[in-house]
């Protein structure tokens, strides 16, 4: 009778890769059925992990290695242990990030040669007798010789005359934490400004300036956050995990609390609706497994941990709407909105800041830089287009009217503050004789406050626009990578009726020095706009068509891009949220292309005839070809998060994995499995459809376990998703849809007509898309939960997809696509 359990040999055979094809199915078997050998399994690899690890050294060994490191001096044991310290060591992390600052510098200095005498000085220096070598001295040599050399070039530049460059920042957390370090209470008129080096806040008078009070808060503070429901300023140590909370009436701390959670934290704020206190933070470096980030809910009082919630991004700040029920998670790749239960509703792009409108409407603004400086994306329903400042960004705060003040830094010396309307045109700005890190408005007295280190500089809201205001930039630089992250993604108007002005820049009337043909001229060089040509249909659907009536023969998505292949072997992308339309390339003519899938960096077309594969480079807009005859019986296509494109071959018991990076083609072993239809969940996972033997399985292939589930008997599969709550949806060519949960499948509709396909909408729940019954001309599309209501189109549909706004989008083989008015959930 064979063994209930695996034995400890066999898991940590297969813990180290020594077992053969055999024992490895046998193995993956049985783990699938038995949680006690998987969970020791799972304590088996995280144990090999913590083996593999470099050794935790103490600080004075460590920095030499971590300035090595920076110098690019390092081998690979070496840059491990210095990579395993900083994650230990806020203290050595923060002397990594200072000496980045320096780097950062140096490289943004004007070039020179020094002057005689600083080469003599130098040349006294290396002269010197070399003292005998120890740890600790060679840290500071390292450390002197990097300051010694920013204070020699910034002499040789000023000796010369050159302009001495504005230094940027060392990364997007540190403007982060500049975001945060400000914020005004205005029931006691209070501005508190963060003294990060002094590792205190001062509160200051908001109209004189006077100093009321300087608390000592100690360790190293980071962000400030106001609760105006019990009268408190929170302070963030993100080095300690602990939250200080100041009395708004006394200026004088009441409490101090640790936050027991794993990873950096990175921001602070309150949730207005009920005066919750909720922190972010993010996986510690060099984690590659699991989240990437998490959000702490604490409550007031206690400051007890109510909730926790793993986040797919590493959120560097946190804000919420007036009304408390959304939030928005900002980090420099992404800004993900939730809903008031902390779920995910939708993505703008990335950037350093945020701010919700205040005039009872849906917008937020997001703060970030583009190539020439600042960028200020919208998000909500007819969104503006975006504005691209001059500058470095710093900061943005909502304004009561509806718009918002944004601050930039112009150089060493000064910053500018410009006011936005809530339509996204520049009302007016002012420069300011301060290199600004904080921002504040206070309504009573109108007044403006930018704040850097004890500095603070005050002024009226902007009202006149600056002769060198920018203008309304309806699409970055054609030349930009299609899905670079370049594009706005912001809401544009669905109806057709959208107002021709919202290509425009700030209405010339809005200054004298305004120029009145910029507006039209951006508007004339930028790209088609599919959502400002579209037509209407019904009171539900609007309809626009592609460029040069070209018909989309397969349409695939990836974050708020589709990628559409057209009759003539030419790409077309879409920017669901914008509407910007761009043709970076073409394929050749007599190319058949079965297999159309979109990933970040790299997108693929595979003609299965030929055994061509087709890889775009996305960033360079470039295509490669490559042919493979073994790609022939290709049957099914996904691209995996780490953009590998994963390939089943018809009747095989493997999958093939290419690498773009790299190169490369390799095999997945899946024993008795032969793929039928191929797909891939948020976690990275891959999902299939084996028809054959009635099942639907999950491959992971960083653990490398393939787990099985049997399917009711079924018509071949058309179709495969993983929705929010992990569950697994399956459609049929008869109309079947089941769903899997628990390790158990059940049939869910019946719909007697083939499922065309199910899809996600931005809130993680699935929609199926089907042609109408007989003696009906068209297809219809629904939700398969919650009772949601669906639409239908008078007319054949090729695909659905939802933007991050939630609007459906179907191709029109006959060519365009049709767009829902309005948000379908």
């Amino acid at each position: 009778m064979a063994s209930l359990h695996l034995s400890a040999e066999q898991l940590s055979a297969l813990v180290d890769g020594e077992c053969t094809p055999d024992e490895l199915r046998s193995a993956n078997e049985h783990l699938f059925s038995c949680g006690d050998c998987r969970r020791t399994f799972e304590s088996f690899r995280a144990l090999d992990l913590d083996l593999r690890r470099a050794p935790l050294v103490a600080c004075q060994t460590a920095l030499p290695l971590i300035s090595a490191r920076l110098d690019g001096e390092t081998d690979e044991a070496e840059a491990a242990v210095a990579e395993r310290h900083l994650e230990a060591c806020a203290s050595c992390s923060a002397t990594e990030r200072q000496w980045s600052a320096i780097s950062a510098a140096l490289m943004a200095l004007p070039a020179g040669s020094p002057s005689a005498a600083v080469d003599d000085a130098i040349g006294a220096i290396a002269r010197r007798e070399t003292r005998r070598p120890s740890v600790r001295p060679l840290f500071v040599s390292r450390a002197l010789v990097a300051v010694g050399a920013a204070m020699v070039i910034v002499v040789a530049g000023l000796t010369r005359g050159a302009p001495l460059a504005a230094i940027p920042p060392s990364s997007d957390h540190v403007i982060v934490a500049a975001a945060q370090q400000v914020v005004f209470n205005d029931a006691t008129s209070t501005l508190y400004i963060l003294d990060i080096a002094g590792a205190a806040v001062e509160a200051r008078d908001s109209v004189t300036n006077e100093l009321k009070a300087r608390i000592d808060v100690g360790g190293t503070p980071k962000a400030l956050a106001l609760n105006t429901t019990t009268n408190t300023v929170l302070v963030l140590d993100a080095a300690q995990k602990r939250v200080t909370e100041i009395s708004g009436a006394s200026n004088s701390v009441v409490s101090s609390s640790t936050v027991p959670v794993t990873g950096t934290l990175t921001s602070i704020n309150v949730d207005p609706s009920g005066g919750k206190i909720v922190v972010t933070s993010s996986a510690d470096a060099g984690t590659n497994t699991g989240p990437s980030g998490s959000l702490v809910v604490l409550d007031p009082s206690t400051k007890q941990i109510e909730a926790l919630r793993d986040l797919a991004v590493e959120p560097d700040v946190v804000i919420y709407d007036p009304s408390g029920h959304r939030a928005a998670l900002v980090s420099s790749k992404q800004t993900t909105l939730l809903d008031e239960n902390y779920k995910v509703i939708g993505t703008l792009p990335g950037g350093i800041a945020a701010a919700f409108g205040k005039k009872g409407n849906d917008r937020i603004a997001v703060l970030g830089s583009s190539t020439t400086g600042a960028l200020v994306s919208f998000g909500g329903l007819a969104a503006p287009l975006p504005l691209k400042l001059p500058g470095s960004p710093r900061a943005i705060t909502a304004l009561p009217d509806g718009g918002f003040l944004v601050l930039v830094q112009l150089d060493q010396k000064s910053s500018r503050v410009t006011h936005l309307g809530a339509d996204g045109t520049t009302s007016g700005d002012v420069d300011l004789p301060i290199s600004g890190v904080g921002l504040a408005y206070d309504e009573s007295s109108d007044r403006v406050s930018v704040v850097s280190g004890d500095k603070v500089v005050r002024a009226s809201l902007p009202s006149q626009v600056a002769t060198t205001t920018a203008t309304q930039s309806a699409q970055p630089s054609t030349s930009a990578a299609p899905s670079a992250g370049v594009s706005p993604a912001a809401s544009a108007s669905l109806t057709p009726s959208a107002s021709p002005s919202a290509n425009a820049s700030a209405s010339p009337s809005a200054s004298p020095s305004a120029t009145p043909t910029t507006a039209p001229d951006v508007a004339a060089k930028g790209p088609p706009n599919a959502l400002q040509l579209a037509s209407s249909v019904n009171q539900d659907l609007v309809h626009f068509a592609l460029p040069n009536g070209r018909l989309p023969i397969l349409v695939t998505k990836t974050g708020e891009r589709l990628w559409v292949l057209d009759d003539r072997n030419g790409v077309v992308t879409i920017d669901m949220s914008s509407g910007d339309m761009f043709t970076p390339l073409r394929l050749p003519a007599d190319a058949q292309i079965s297999q159309w899938k979109a990933g970040r960096a790299y997108s693929y077309a595979l003609d299965t005839n030929a055994g061509v594969l087709y890889v775009i480079n996305v960033r360079d807009e470039r295509v490669d070809v490559h042919e493979m005859p073994l790609l022939k019986p290709v049957i099914s296509a996904a691209v995996g998060l780490d953009d590998r494109l994963w390939l089943a071959v018809r009747g095989a018991p493997y999958l093939l994995a290419y690498d773009p990076a790299k190169g490369a083609l390799a095999s997945f072993d899946l024993g008795a499995a032969r793929v039928s239809l191929l797909t891939i969940d948020s976690l990275g996972r891959l999902i299939y459809a084996d028809d054959s033997r009635s099942t639907a399985g999950v491959v992971d292939p960083k653990a490398q376990v393939l787990n099985e589930v049997r399917l009711p008997a079924h018509a071949p599969t058309t179709s495969l998703v993983v929705d929010s709550s992990s569950t697994l949806w399956v459609g049929t060519t008869a109309g079947e849809i089941f769903n899997v949960r628990g390790g158990r499948a059940a049939l869910v509709v019946a719909l007697q007509v083939p499922v065309a396909g199910l899809s996600l909408d931005q809130t993680g729940h699935v929609w199926y898309l089907a042609p109408l019954p007989k003696g009906a001309f068209g297809f219809g599309f629904a939700a398969l939960d919650e009772g949601v209501a669906g639409s239908q189109v008078n007319g054949p549909v090729a695909s659905l997809d939802f933007s991050a706004l939630g609007h459906a989008w179907l191709a029109d083989p006959r060519g365009g696509f049709f767009v829902s008015r309005e948000q379908l959930r």
